[in-house]
């Protein structure tokens, strides 16, 4: 299939970071919210990163669904400490709990993404990045938390929020980290057909070998 730059592209997600990675790189898109039983997915048989994977590719399907002919993009991110999934915190006693458990610690963040095509081809991949906590004082904690901002973060935390600066280290992909790896991204864009215009954004974080790198600035 041929590239067509004059399409939209279906973002199948809620995620204020993914939109703003995908508004930073310069592509046109439209946002479309899905309801999809993510602990069934994510409980399923098998590697976390195909599980996660599986929860891109039924957003972006479902969200095809409702807009036939459109090629649709689906992400999920999950956290996972010790070989257990950590979602978005339940309340802010939860994200208490959460950051306390996670610092001075190493965590792996694993985005999987999907892209359906017009005529329903679909490709899946996924990142994996090893993240290291600093040390958290409580008191920085309960400020953090009062913020409001750990709540709509798988985790508990966003790499992003400057101010906290809650991570040590990380390996491999920074954007994967927030939420959408552009490298990945830009691959699956262009096997579905539609390559992304301009420059895609990696903010200078993206692994050595990253197929987005090429649209560095």
């Amino acid at each position: 299939m041929g590239s067509d730059h004059n399409r939209a592209l279906i973002l199948a997600s809620r995620s204020p970071r993914r939109a703003e990675i995908l508004g930073e790189a310069g592509i046109e898109f439209k946002v479309i919210s899905t309801d999809i039983d993510e602990d069934r997915l994510l409980s399923g048989p098998g590697a976390l990163d195909d599980a996660v994977q599986r929860l891109a590719l039924e957003k972006a399907r479902t969200a095809a669904e409702l807009t036939p002919g459109a090629f649709v993009l689906g992400a999920d991110t999950i956290v996972v400490l010790d070989g257990h999934i950590l979602g978005k915190p339940e309340s802010p006693v939860h994200a208490v709990d959460m950051l306390r458990r996670m610092s001075g610690r190493a965590h792996d963040v694993i985005s999987g993404v999907a892209v359906v095509g017009p005529d329903g081809e679909s490709h899946t991949d996924f990142v994996s990045t090893l993240v290291l906590l600093r040390e958290l004082e409580a008191g920085e904690i309960a400020d953090y938390v009062a913020t409001g901002s750990p709540l709509d973060k798988a985790g508990g935390y966003g790499i992003q929020d400057s101010s906290f600066a809650p991570v040590a280290s990380y390996d491999e992909c920074y954007l994967n980290v927030v939420g959408l790896p552009m490298c990945v991204t830009s691959e699956l864009l262009e096997n579905t057909g539609l390559l992304p215009p301009g420059n895609i954004i990696c903010h200078g974080h993206a692994r050595p070998d990253c197929v987005g790198a090429k649209f560095l600035r």
